[in-house]
């Protein structure tokens, strides 16, 4: 028990894995001592299993929602015949008896025990019979001080709806478990297909019961080691080369992680945190990533997952990285940032349609969402922005990508979608250091233009044009707009909105008017709000789909259209219509 790595270099990489216990608990913090330790994927999972084992009662976690006619079990146990922890995994009815699911946990440690000893026998070429697994017995307990003997034990006949409580007992033979119910936990855990060197890295996470943020989560890094299978990783010191002082518990996760053994195929641990950044040295290697689901009371089953690709090396010097050096200093006291983009909707991009004929000259892998959005996340991050506006943006990516990835960075965001059944839509990012959250004011601009009696004009004067009207009233674009205020000057408000206007290039009408109903909102939004607060000021972002001298643009910049207004370039309406909307504000 005093073993401790026997050969350490100085790294900037300060933390280490080390447990305490609390309330049969599991927290784990990382250091230094860690980084060489070397395990194989499959004894990396079975690392992450025993962070669970390791508490002062193995566990059983027990998922059971009031919208699911089932309950789910899961649980690691090691039978006598084996040498190794199974991991073992069981969907019941709620409607089910105590006995039949018992019955089953039993049937199921049967099976495994039978399959490892054909396994074993296989292995060792053992010619006799090997004896199977015994019957377990297997009962189940209602919580109490002191030896099982003096619980409550639960009667068979019970439904599974009632039988498994938060704290109950459950007894395999002579191994007794503590029954966790709705723990917090990893639902989905996976790498991308595409990884970059220099380029953030993060998991597409999913979790119930606590949001994934909250969770631990270890880079490992899978690398040729040319030391033998029975070379230790530890010797008799008790203090590391670095001056880490080990506590006991490190030294019980240590000596946990050496008794598991070396293999020439090894992990190494690399990094902590959800996200990442692989350096060049990661370039033609695989990753690995361990998930504990953790939350301020409880711990769930940890669960692993490894990049089905190598670490690549990037595109090269990317244009954005030269405006970069522009604003490499965050803004000060008085002045924010704001920057505007349109991402490419994946829903659009990862089409036959948009490989053939949108974007014929750009390779697959350039359009696949896994590659872009490491580009557009470093691009975006990069401006030090204050106040950041999307558009195109699948709702997904905004859950799973954007908002994670921006929190880290201190910011909050909200999300628009379109109308309709569209899976996209905007998205805004602020600072919190700079601002804080008013109201949201989103509106449809389809919808605004039949609901508002502002914009009667409109109906009646496109009634006579049954394709414009078919054309304007069938969009789906939203108006996401957001109050802000000032955390550095209370009472200053900024209303932020964005939007992405229809693109067909004959449409320029239909952008007119899209521009008139927004900006008839955005009138009455500032009306309300300069009657709250003491100033307030505009900001219009959005991708527009017009030149700086289209009408679109003349009516954002102007607040009407003359009679004699000349489109420019000059293109074909899809419209046969004369119609010019004056719009006095």
């Amino acid at each position: 028990m005093q073993q401790i790595f026997r050969q350490l270099t100085c790294v900037q990489f300060h933390t280490c894995i080390s447990m305490c216990k609390s309330k049969s608990m599991v927290f784990v913090y990382v250091s230094p001592i860690f980084r060489n330790c070397r395990i194989s994927l499959f004894q990396l999972r079975k690392l992450c299993s025993s962070l669970t084992m390791a508490q002062s009662q193995p566990q059983l976690f027990v998922k059971s929602l009031e919208t699911d006619d089932h309950i789910y079990m899961s649980f690691m146990y090691k039978p006598d015949q084996l040498d190794t922890y199974r991991a073992f995994s069981l969907q019941r009815k709620k409607a089910e008896t105590l006995h039949a699911t018992l019955g089953r946990i039993s049937a199921n440690i049967s099976k495994a025990v039978e399959k490892g000893m054909k396994r074993k026998k296989k292995t060792s070429g053992a010619s006799n019979s090997i004896s199977c697994c015994t019957e377990l017995t297997i009962k189940l307990f209602a919580n109490a001080n002191g030896p099982l003997r003096n619980m409550t034990e639960i009667d068979e006949n019970t439904l599974n709806i009632d039988a498994w409580k938060d704290g109950y007992i459950l007894s395999i033979g002579d191994v007794v478990f503590n029954v966790q119910v709705n723990t917090p936990t990893v639902k989905t855990l996976k790498l991308p297909t595409n990884i970059m060197a220099g380029f953030p890295l993060y998991p597409r996470c999913e979790a119930e019961f606590s949001h994934f943020l909250d969770f631990k989560f270890f880079w490992f890094l899978q690398e040729k080691s040319s030391k033998s299978k029975t070379k230790p990783l530890f010797n008799d010191d008790s203090q590391s080369n670095v001056g880490i002082s080990l506590s006991g518990k490190t030294k019980e996760l240590l000596d946990m992680c050496y008794s598991l053994g070396i293999l020439n195929e090894s992990w190494r641990l690399i990094d902590c945190g959800w996200c990442t950044l692989p350096s060049n040295s990661a370039i033609g290697y695989n990753l690995a990533l361990a998930c504990i689901p953790i939350n301020e009371e409880r711990t769930g089953m940890p669960l692993v997952a490894e990049s089905p690709n190598p670490v690549s090396a990037g595109p090269g010097l990317c244009p954005f990285e030269e405006r970069h050096l522009s604003t490499i200093k965050m803004t000060t006291p008085g002045y924010f940032r704001v920057v505007s983009y349109n991402i490419l909707a994946d829903l659009y991009a990862n089409s036959d349609f948009t490989r053939e004929h949108l974007f014929p000259y750009c390779p697959a892998y350039a359009l696949d969402i896994d590659y872009r959005k490491q580009l557009f996340l470093k691009e975006i991050m990069g401006y030090n922005a204050d106040v950041i506006c999307l558009q195109e943006v699948d709702k997904k990516v905004f859950e799973f990508d954007l908002l994670p990835c921006l929190k880290q960075c201190k910011f909050e965001g909200v999300f628009s979608s379109k109308s309709g059944q569209v899976a996209e839509g905007e998205a805004l990012f602020f600072r919190k250091s700079k601002f804080r959250f008013v109201e949201q004011k989103d509106i449809f601009l389809s919808e605004q233009i039949e609901l508002n009696p502002s914009h009667t004009s409109i109906l009646e004067q496109i009634a006579s044009d049954e394709q414009l009207k078919e054309k304007l009233l069938s969009r789906t674009t939203v108006l996401q707009v957001v109050i802000l205020e000032s955390t550095e000057t209370p009472g200053q408000r900024l209303v932020v909105a964005n939007t992405h206007l229809y693109f067909h290039p004959e449409a320029a009408l239909i952008r007119r008017l899209q521009v008139q109903v927004a900006l008839t909102h955005l009138e009455s939004v500032m009306q309300k709000q300069k009657q709250q607060a003491g100033e307030v000021s505009i900001i219009f972002c959005g991708d527009f789909n017009s030149n700086p001298r289209s009408g679109a643009c003349h009516l954002l910049l102007n607040g009407h259209i003359s009679d004699d207004f000349q489109e420019y370039p000059p293109s074909t309406e899809m419209f046969s219509t004369d119609l010019f909307l004056v719009l006095g504000l």
